[in-house]
Formats: structure tokens, sequence, C-alpha cells
């Protein structure tokens, strides 16, 4: 391909061109929700489960029919009688996935970047989410779950996970 270098008229032209097909795009649906966009702020919370229970469901949402679902944060964190638990990386292991298992005929998935996640993410206690730079993308029907692997925390009592999944719903709608 051959660069063409545009001086005058012709390069005012293209120029405009450019700001207008960008601005066709804006705003970004993956920085804000469009609007008629439904909130979501799912949270759930388990006592911790024995290291012998293996990965352990704490919080699943399924996308309702006819909406995508823009995850833009996350909460997951392990609470001690109601405040942020002693807790050293590795302790616990944290995974999102999606339609894993239990919907037939549909393979389940790891999430990219949220497997085995070896530290909290966010705090309840704070009111603080982690947020992603770009939201994650579900379709309608999939079942998103946040779970747990207990490698060396303490069981049941007064230690509960707390796990949250935030973001949008925004209509399905083929392109």
């Amino acid at each position: 391909m051959t660069a063409r270098v545009l001086i005058g008229p012709d390069s005012a032209k293209a120029a405009d061109k450019l700001i207008k097909d960008r601005q066709a795009l804006w705003p970004y649906t993956h920085l804000f929700p469009p609007p008629g966009s439904i909130p979501v702020h799912q949270i759930g919370y388990l006592a911790v489960p024995a290291p012998a229970a293996g990965l352990t469901s704490i919080l699943a949402y399924q996308v309702p029919e006819g909406f995508r679902f823009w995850m833009h944060g996350i909460l997951q964190c392990y609470t001690l009688n109601g405040a942020p638990g002693p807790f050293n990386p590795g302790d616990t292991f944290w995974t999102v996935d999606v339609n894993a298992p239990g919907i037939p005929n549909v393979q389940g998935t790891l999430v990219q970047g949220l497997v085995r996640v070896p530290v909290p993410l966010g705090s309840w206690l704070f009111g603080t989410q982690w947020r992603f730079d770009m939201p994650y993308e579900f379709a309608p029907l999939d079942l998103v779950q946040s779970k747990a692997l207990n490698v060396n925390l303490g069981v049941g009592g007064q230690n509960f996970y707390v796990s949250g999944l935030f973001g949008y719903l925004v209509p399905a709608v083929s392109k």
C-alpha cells in the first residue's frame, strides 16, 4: 500500500471525514452505558468451605434473554467477623467462568484474566469494586459464576467469601 500525502483542501476534507467517523462511534459502549441500559449489581456470599470441597460457586448470575451483559467491575474478597480477613496471596484462588457446568449442550469457558486469581479484588468494607479497563461481554442466557478454591483459610463460622458482579444490560441486537 502506498501512502498518499494530502495537502490543501484535500487534507482538510480527509481530517473532517476522520473526525465524523470517530464521532459516530461515540460514546464508546465499552466505556459508558448507553441510554436505556439496565444496571446490574449482583452480590453473593458463602461461608468458606473446607479445602477438600474444591472449586465452589459463590455467585451465579444468568444474563436475561434478549440482553447482553457488560461486566465492568468485580468484587472477590474474604471476610472474618465482618472485617477483611488476614490473607496471604494463594490462600484462595478466585475464578470466573461462563456456562460451566449446568447448562446442557453448552461448553463452559473460563473468563480470560479471571482464572485462579490469588489475591482479593476490591473491598466490600470500603465499597470498592475492581474495575476493568474494558468490560467483559456476555451473551443472552450466559451463566456467569464467581467461584473460589479454599487453600488455606479458616472454615465456616464467621469466615465468608463475598463476591459481586457489576455492569449493565443492553438489548441484544443483531448487526
